[in-house]
């Protein structure tokens, strides 16, 4: 979940509905895999790895795309960017996922004058009860990365009764503060309890590496 790109791989082996997304890995890459996006203007940039809203920017001319790739390249020559299609919404949601159990909800306006809508920086959060199709998108994104404790945000569809939301991020170290606003109980004491539980520790062994013949 820490590397965005691979999160948008993982989620998309489980068929996991997503806004599409491409990795630049390097600056001469950036014209074909605008190509690859399919999609108009304006788009997202993202670093690879960011929090809070850091390193999330909206492009909305091809100039400023390859002018801010240029910049982001100057400052470190081994970053990884990726592009993600823009889908214009009011609100995003942010579930707190504990143990394949979601303990809290919020919904996130969209900051004035500003396309994102992380707590962090400024969105007011609001109660919001979840569909049952949202609920299933959420623990199969928490599922999909084996995670503990995550934040699953989701982009709402039109019709949320029927239609899968857009997940847009699994977040492998979610904040508590605008949670803890907008719900009856404590998150903090509800995930220590949770990871608490020796009952919780049994895990199956996971089998990694390589085999090989010799």
């Amino acid at each position: 979940a820490r590397d965005k790109y691979r999160r948008y791989l993982r989620l998309q082996d489980f068929g996991i509905t997503q806004n599409k997304t491409v990795l630049i890995p390097n600056e001469d890459g950036v014209e074909k895999e605008k190509k690859n996006l399919d999609t108009k203007f304006p788009i997202i940039m993202k670093t690879l790895r960011g929090s809070k809203g850091v390193g999330v920017l909206l492009i909305e001319t091809e100039r400023s795309l390859q002018s801010t790739v240029q910049l982001v390249y100057k400052i470190d020559p081994f970053a990884d960017i990726l592009l993600q299609e823009y889908i214009e919404v009011e609100f995003d949601v942010r579930c707190i996922v504990v143990n394949k159990e979601i303990v809290g909800a919020m919904k996130r306006p969209k900051i004035i004058d500003d396309f994102r809508s992380n707590v962090s920086q400024g969105s007011e959060p609001e109660e919001i009860k979840l569909t049952e199709v949202e609920e299933e998108a959420v623990l199969q994104a928490a599922k999909a990365v084996n995670g503990q404790w995550v934040g699953v945000d989701f982009m709402p569809a039109k019709n949320r009764d029927k239609d899968a939301p857009f997940i847009i991020e699994v977040n492998h170290s979610p904040g508590t503060e605008g949670i803890n606003k907008v719900i009856k109980g404590d998150v903090n004491k509800i995930v220590l309890e949770n990871l608490l539980d020796r009952d919780s520790w049994k895990r199956s062994a996971t089998e990694c590496g390589v085999l090989e013949t010799l």
